[in-house]
């Protein structure tokens, strides 16, 4: 459009400059020939006006054209620093899930090598022969017992009597009740 407007006002400055050499041809001044004169003077300077702002238009778009391309240049450079951060990122996690993943494996073969063990353990516990039932006998302390008395009586040590009565020193009452061992145990 406003090429449009340029080369309509190039022609009629072009008209305008043979109108006045035909006028100078013709000799006395014509009223319609000076007021065509006017109406190209005003049209020159139209298009002056409109060359100018034309110009003004272009430096305020290439201006713009300019602050969007810097501006999608930082948007574009920023978007290239997160994705060069996001794939590092990236890279370290992948390195960590190897590291984890050879850690599992290590944790899992450890395990399976205790169950085998723990199995193996379980067994030879089943084979083992079942020890006897240790059943100690009881004994009521009376007046005029002592413990020296009683380990002798029941076939077992001093000591292998206290142990079994937590006792420490050999002191009794009449009336306690002491648990006596067998005498495998006593020796």
């Amino acid at each position: 459009m406003i090429k449009t407007v340029i080369l309509l006002l190039t022609c009629a400055l072009c008209l305008g400059g043979c109108t006045s050499t035909l006028a100078a041809l013709r000799g006395p001044q014509n009223p319609h020939l000076e007021e065509m004169r006017t109406e190209i003077a005003d049209l020159k300077h139209a298009l002056h006006g409109t060359e100018v702002e034309v110009k003004l238009l272009e430096d305020r778009l290439e201006s713009q054209e300019s602050h969007q391309n810097n501006w999608m240049n930082d948007d574009v450079a920023a978007l290239q620093k997160k994705i060069l951060y996001l794939e590092k990122s990236l890279d370290k996690l992948s390195t960590d899930i190897r590291s984890l993943m050879a850690y599992a494996n290590q944790t899992t073969s450890s395990l399976a090598q205790y169950r085998d063990q723990i199995i193996e353990l379980d067994q030879k516990l089943q084979e083992a022969p079942k020890p006897r039932s240790l059943s100690s006998q009881k004994y009521l302390v009376k007046a005029g017992d002592s413990l020296g008395k009683i380990a002798h009586q029941h076939n077992v040590t001093l000591d292998a009597l206290k142990r079994a009565n937590h006792l420490t020193s050999d002191k009794i009452i009449t009336g306690q009740q002491l648990l006596i061992p067998q005498s495998n145990e006593s020796k």
